[in-house]
Parts: structure tokens; sequence; C-alpha cells
């Protein structure tokens, strides 16, 4: 049985547990498929980023292509956490790949049309990389300045992805 048919209909619980059991014999896909279940209990989040982030930089691609065709979807968060994670234990090795994917989604995000609050989670996991890297990520300040941009011409643009373009368009880590 594939990894989202055992935690479609459960509650958060069962799917946290069902995570758990089940993550390790699951192929990418399944585990990529069941971060846009709707809804995903956070621990079973939790279960499938920490499983994608230690199949190490063979997640980069696939996700990469999936945030490009889809930079709109439920997994988003999921998908970009997992990249993030990734960084963290290889930003020498992988860290090119994986700052290059988050710039990749979030441009298409914002080509999609998202709001801030949809296209902030880009940023957000792009400041991370840069603060964990511990210098500026100067690819990225051409995403940061779009996204302020466009957070401009909204009613309610969303405040953490505020401030973390400001700090990749300001170039400073450590903000």
């Amino acid at each position: 049985m594939r990894l989202i048919e055992l935690l479609v209909g459960r509650s958060a619980d069962d799917q946290g547990a069902a995570a758990r059991r089940n993550v390790e014999r699951a192929s990418l896909d399944e585990l990529l498929d069941a971060l846009d279940l709707e809804p995903l209990g956070e621990w079973a989040l939790l279960h499938i980023t920490y499983e994608l982030t230690h199949r190490g930089a063979l997640i980069i691609a696939p996700i990469a292509a999936r945030l490009v065709a889809r930079p709109i979807r439920p997994g988003t968060y999921g998908l970009t956490e997992a990249l993030t994670e990734l960084f963290r234990y290889e930003p020498d090795t992988a860290g090119p790949a994986i700052v290059r994917a988050l710039i990749e989604g979030g441009e298409a995000a914002l080509r999609a049309g998202a709001s801030s609050h949809d296209a902030g989670t880009y940023l957000i996991q792009l400041a991370d990389c840069a603060r964990m890297a511990e210098r500026p990520l100067l690819e990225a300040r051409p995403l940061a300045l779009a996204f302020l941009e466009k957070a401009r011409g909204e009613a309610e643009p969303y405040r953490f992805g505020i401030d973390n373009a400001a700090f990749l368009a300001g170039g400073e880590p450590g903000g």
C-alpha cells in the first residue's frame, strides 16, 4: 500500500504513527506526494521531511521540479523544509543546488501570482540558509526585491516573509 493511502482520512495522530512506521520503505515519489495531502498532521510532516533529509542530495532535483511545476501547492512548506534541513547537513556540497531550487520555486510562485504568504515560504527558507551559511545569498537578492515589491501592493502582506525578504535584500547574515 502506498504511503498516501495509509494517511488519507486518518486523524493527525494516526497519520503520524503511520508515517513513522512506513517512511523508510516509501519511494521518493510516495514521500513527495504525501506532503500534498490535506490535511497532513504535524507529526506525519516531521517524519516525512526527516526521511527526505536523510536520503541526501538525490531529493534536490525532484523537489525542485515539483516546486517549479506547482509552486503554490499544499506540500510547499514540507518540500522547502526538507531542502533547508538538507542544507543544514550538507551546506558545501548540496547548498548551491538547494539555494537554486528555492530561488526557482520562489520565482515560479511570484509568476503564478502567489500571495506574500504563499511566496513567503521560499524567502523564509532562503533566509534560514543564509543564516546557516553565515553569509549573504546575493543570488537570492533579486527574488527578495521582487517579493518586497509584490507585498507592497497587498492589503495584508505576510510580515514574517517581508522581514526575511528584507534580510536577504540587505545581504547581511545574522539578521
